[in-house]
């Protein structure tokens, strides 16, 4: 059944989800989550936006402390630090605030219950090892590298965790999310049939960027802007639609994709000079199911989101939430998803309950590297070649 045109058209606004603005929520003051226990002792490594997010995400569950914060540049840590005393009222002593190269090692060998890593990705399996090492929950923002053996080396201390009981958290927050886990139940359920084709594209406008101040370095203005930086973020198609792919795979049943391929074709987006044409990623799968993906950043570009899955019996579209045009049924009023994500990771350590989703974290920013290797090449890349077999 062909579906009609879902795309849905946004405006840049709506993309800056690291904002301090959309982070900011209704903190409750904590107390004792169990009997004899002071609470969650939470550290914060990565003070930008979206880590200073989490953080008041974290703060509005009851018992639970932000007891330190770290950022590479002391500015950030001091504003982080601000915006948590202003959110909860608790002060935060000046030790517990930390800058500098060494910052994420000082938070984590803080005395802390666990951690929010919310760095740039290229940090993120580094520093979830030294987390796990110490002995501590950790809450990561996806992706979950940028690399695949970034990917390869968190699956292998996914293993330590595990023994020791530690909770990881990925921060995929659709997983979490009541309305989407409602969707995605429905579509498991045969809502429109047999899914054959998923498709994952959003365009937007260039990611956000911080103007170089008098006395950075090239590496640290490299570093502030982490965004726009390949080899720190994973680009755009890893960094990005990490998200719009994870919805896509676990919508068809976690499956992994056998090949991804680059294919060409002519685009009428504004091209500036030197830039190279926007290829769409086309997986495919052993049932036969296909998932296209691309990410265009460009100035100028309409936003849009198409995330659709069509089927032999309908179609869904996993952003707006609708089933063959017809929104699913609503239930009591939902969290944001990122702070469900953050809820649930927190009920687990709360009631001694481990919450891991690091294999879905790993095998969906695979797929996302897969996705930016076929399309800086012209042959398949295969999953065999890069996901660990043994």
């Amino acid at each position: 059944m062909a579906s009609p045109r879902v795309a849905q058209r946004i405006d840049r606004r709506s993309f800056l989800e690291g904002s301090l603005a959309a982070a900011a929520v209704a903190v409750v003051p904590g107390g004792s989550f169990a009997a004899g226990s002071d609470g969650i002792r939470i550290g914060l490594v990565g003070c930008g936006g979206r880590g200073v997010g989490a953080a008041l995400q974290a703060a509005a569950n009851c018992g639970v402390v932000i007891a330190a914060v770290g950022d590479s540049f002391s500015d950030q840590a001091l504003a982080a630090a601000e915006a948590v005393v202003k959110a909860t009222g608790r002060p935060l002593a000046a030790d517990a605030i930390f800058s500098g190269d060494d910052a994420a090692a000082r938070v984590i060998a803080a005395d802390v219950d666990a951690v929010i890593l919310a760095t740039p990705p290229a940090f993120r399996p580094h520093h979830v090892v030294a987390a796990v090492h110490a002995g501590r929950h950790v809450y990561c923002e996806p992706p979950a590298a940028v690399d695949a053996a970034g990917v390869r080396r968190m699956l292998e201390v996914a293993g330590e965790a595990r023994a020791r009981g530690l909770s990881i958290a990925s921060g995929l927050q659709s997983r979490h999310h009541a309305p989407t886990v409602a969707l995605v139940e429905r579509i498991h359920a045969g809502d429109i049939g047999r899914p054959w084709q998923a498709t994952a594209i959003h365009h937007l406008g260039l990611p956000w960027r911080r103007a170089s101040q008098p006395g950075w370095s090239s590496a640290e203005a490299s570093l502030r802007n982490w965004i726009a930086d390949d080899g720190l973020s994973g680009g755009g198609f890893v960094e990005h639609l990490i998200h719009a792919i994870d919805r896509s795979l676990w919508a068809l049943g976690d499956e992994p994709p056998i090949t991804a391929i680059a294919v060409r074709t002519p685009e009428a987006l504004p091209v500036a000079v030197g830039v190279a044409p926007v290829a769409t990623i086309r997986f495919q799968f052993t049932a036969g199911t296909v998932l296209e993906a691309a990410v265009v950043r460009r100035a100028g570009v309409d936003g849009l989101i198409d995330e659709t899955l069509r089927g032999t019996a309908g179609w869904a579209d996993l952003n707006r939430r609708l089933v063959n045009g017809r929104q699913t049924a609503a239930g009591p009023a939902s969290p944001s998803p990122h702070a469900a994500c953050m809820a649930s990771f927190l009920r687990g350590i709360r009631d001694g309950r481990r919450v891991d989703d690091l294999e879905s974290a790993c095998r969906s920013t695979l797929v996302a590297v897969m996705g930016r290797m076929a399309g800086a090449g012209d042959s398949p890349v295969c999953w065999t070649d890069l996901w660990p077999t043994a």
